[in-house]
C-alpha cells in the first residue's frame, strides 16, 4: 500500500501582486564615472603643487580673481538650481522641474562663457610657463565636464518636457545632477588652487 506524500504549498492570497519596477544603473554608473575623474582631477592638482613646490616664482603671472569668483559663484548658484529640480520632481512638480532644469542650463552656460572669455584674454599661452600650462591644464579640465553637463541637461531636459519624470521614476534626473555636482567640485577646486591660493 503506498503512502501518500503530503506536499507543503503556500495558498494564494485574494490580492494581485505587484511587482516593482527594476532600478536603473544609471546612478551606479555615474558614480563609477564620477571616481574616475575624480582620480584625474586629484592628479592634476597633485602635479601642480609638486612643480609649484620646485619653483622659486610662482606664480610667474599674477591673474585676476575677478571673473574667476564670478565663475565660482555661478557654480554654486548651479548646485542649487539642479537641487531645486530634484526636490521638484520628488515632489512630482513638473513645470518647476522644467523651471529648474532651464535655469540650470542658463548658467551652465555662463560657466562656459565666462572661462572661455578668461582663456581668451590671458597674456599668456598653453607653453608660455608650467603655470600657464596649469591654467589652461584644469580649466579646460572643467570646460570639459561643462560641455558635457550641458550635453546631458539638454537630453534631460527634452526627457521632463515629455514627461518621462516622476516621484517615483527620476534616476536619470539624479545621475545628471551627480555629474553636476562632480563638475562643480572639479571647477571650484581649479578656482582653489589657480587664484585663490596660486
Amino acid at each position: 500500500m503506498a503512502v501518500a506524500e503530503e506536499t507543503l504549498a503556500i495558498t494564494a492570497g485574494d490580492a494581485p501582486i505587484e511587482a516593482t519596477a527594476p532600478r536603473g544603473v544609471s546612478n551606479v554608473a555615474t558614480a563609477i564615472l564620477v571616481a574616475g575623474e575624480a582620480m584625474i582631477l586629484a592628479g592634476l592638482v597633485a602635479a601642480y603643487y609638486a612643480v609649484r613646490a620646485q619653483s622659486f616664482k610662482w606664480p610667474p603671472v599674477g591673474l585676476g580673481t575677478y571673473l574667476p569668483s564670478i565663475v565660482a559663484v555661478t557654480m554654486i548658484m548651479t548646485a542649487v538650481t539642479i537641487q531645486w529640480a530634484i526636490w521638484a520632481i520628488r515632489h512630482n512638480d513638473q513645470r518647476t522641474c522644467l523651471a529648474a532644469l532651464g535655469v540650470t542650463i542658463f548658467f551652465a552656460f555662463a560657466i562656459l562663457n565666462g572661462q572661455w572669455y578668461q582663456l581668451a584674454h590671458l597674456k599668456f599661452g598653453v607653453s608660455a610657463h608650467t603655470y600657464g600650462t596649469f591654467v589652461y591644464l584644469l580649466t579646460g579640465f572643467h570646460m570639459v565636464n561643462v560641455i558635457a553637463g550641458i550635453v546631458v541637461f539638454v537630453a534631460v531636459l527634452v526627457r521632463a518636457v515629455g514627461g518621462e519624470f516622476s516621484a517615483d521614476d527620476h534616476d536619470t534626473l539624479t545621475a545628471a545632477a551627480i555629474f553636476w555636482q562632480f563638475a562643480n567640485v572639479a571647477g571650484l577646486v581649479a578656482y582653489s588652487v589657480l587664484f585663490l591660493h596660486p
